[in-house]
């Protein structure tokens, strides 16, 4: 704290006194992971403070949720959680929000002034209206929706992070398997994969339909057989299949790709 008040920020001894300073709260409290599951402790314990500090206030307040939590978690623990300690309701005098962060740790700072989008996941409209206020000098497009799609977002935007790191960590085992360079092989993706290449982003993006066609069932599952006739799993491709198998059976038409 001292060092950020070195270099010219504001800043308050308490949450108290932070509260009582300000008109909006960002609550940006870990929500690390324990025996598998999200710990939500950190993140309620400073909420029930936020509230407390909010009992004797006379002028509106909007309380913002930054951190990464399951969907209905802010409607179903945090508000909760405020209405208890605040002894009032959220709505005339309290408002809730949940606006989940997308930065890098390396570039935080950048990443908060100047984000790919804005997310707001609103109680009420009121609270919503506030928050995007407060982004008016952004020039990121923003959205608005319910908190469980704003927390949704957040957890879809990291798994995808995730799946596509070991998409690639699949394909660079597969090529060495075959004595090729992966670096040439991934270079070329953004060129030329859906939803990768820039006149096709959305293809694939929306749920609860298969892909289908004379192309990817059959190269999906014969590559996997040539890895495995290799010496090689595949175990991420495996799933896909498993999922594109178990998506088919919503009977819904499949996308279909001839590549």
């Amino acid at each position: 704290m001292a060092q950020i008040a070195l270099e010219g920020y504001r800043t308050a001894p308490s949450i108290r006194e932070a509260v009582d300073q300000s008109s909006v709260t960002m609550i940006c409290a870990p929500t690390p992971n324990l025996n598998g599951s999200p710990d939500l402790r950190t993140l309620l314990a400073v909420t029930a403070e936020v509230g407390s500090a909010l009992r004797e206030a006379n002028r509106y307040h909007l309380i913002v949720v930054r951190s990464t939590t399951p969907p209905g978690t802010t409607r179903e623990q945090v508000i909760p959680q405020i209405e208890l300690s605040a002894q009032s309701q959220i709505g005339p005098m309290i408002g809730v929000c949940h606006n989940p962060e997308f930065l890098r740790e390396k570039f935080a700072l950048d990443d908060f002034l100047n984000p790919g989008a804005v997310v707001i996941g609103e109680a009420d409209k009121t609270a919503g209206d506030k928050l995007q206020s407060l982004y008016s000098s952004f020039t990121s497009p923003i959205t608005r929706c319910s908190l469980e799609t704003s927390e949704m977002v957040k957890y879809t935007s990291n798994l995808f992070n995730a799946t596509k790191v070991s998409f690639f960590n699949e394909i660079d085992q597969a090529c060495k398997a075959v004595g090729i360079k992966s670096e040439e092989v991934s270079r070329l993706m953004p060129l030329l994969a859906l939803g990768l290449r820039g006149d096709m982003k959305e293809w694939g993006i929306f749920g609860g339909r298969p892909f289908g066609g004379m192309c990817l069932p059959k190269d999906l599952e014969a590559f996997i057989s040539f890895m495995k006739a290799k010496g090689t799993d595949l175990p991420l491709l495996s799933a896909v299949k498993q999922v594109n198998e178990r998506s088919a059976n919503q009977q819904k038409a499949p996308m279909v790709v001839n590549a």
